[in-house]
């Protein structure tokens, strides 16, 4: 956003506040058809552990619909970590703050522990986040599962009226009273086991397994 310290400051403090009610309140006047969500539910209630799987410009629905499963995220230290953080929050998500260039691998074996820890593990992974490029999956998502021994959930979400930010992610608010869908797509299970080229290779195939998926919901408008 380009914003100074002082005003970062003061939309977190506003973001505390009422974030998690605007998610909420945009989120519950859509006309909001949701694919896959019964599935989801059943692979927690047999204990498997899962990673959501968000793309970093399609997250707000993603945020609505899965806040009540307060899932585990990190959130970047650099930019508009402090609003993100503040607005996850506000929707009960327990955040871990770290990047990759500043207390990034403290955050995520931070959340791995807490995860651990948990009746119901769920972690949600912005995974072209925070730089992009977009819709190209970075590893954490992939590792973590194989952390947790869990399995990866594409989630797409479109909206037939939204509103895109001008940044590389063009982060989509709907319109309120949109038509909108969100699918929670067919659980990836991953090798825990792979390392180096062998992990690269299988991540370019879970990215672009997931960016389909976005896409064809896309295309639904």
């Amino acid at each position: 956003m380009g914003l100074d310290r002082k005003t970062k400051a003061r939309l977190s403090k506003l973001a505390r506040r009422i974030g998690g009610f605007l998610v909420r309140s945009i989120g519950g006047s859509l006309r909001l058809e949701v694919r896959g969500w019964l599935r989801l539910l059943h692979l927690l209630k047999n204990g498997q552990p899962v990673v959501l799987q968000f793309w970093h410009g399609d997250m707000f629905i993603s945020w609505y619909l899965t806040a009540p499963l307060q899932p585990a995220a990190i959130v970047s230290q650099a930019g508009d970590g402090d609003i993100a953080s503040a607005v996850l929050e506000g929707l009960s998500f327990v955040t871990f703050r770290g990047s990759s260039t500043r207390g990034g691998r403290k955050a995520y074996r931070g959340m791995i522990r807490y995860l651990q820890n948990q009746p119901i593990k769920v972690s949600a992974f912005a995974s072209d986040g925070p730089r992009g490029p977009r819709r190209k999956m970075k590893p954490g998502t992939y590792v973590a599962a194989q952390h947790l021994d869990g399995c990866i959930i594409p989630v797409a979400t479109s909206s037939k009226w939204a509103v895109r930010a001008r940044g590389w992610d063009k982060f989509a608010v709907p319109i309120p009273f949109s038509k909108a869908l969100a699918s929670f797509g067919e659980p990836i299970f991953v090798d825990g086991s792979l390392r180096g080229k062998d992990l690269e290779k299988a991540l370019a195939g879970v990215s672009e397994t997931c960016r389909v998926h976005q896409e064809k919901l896309d295309a639904s408008f």
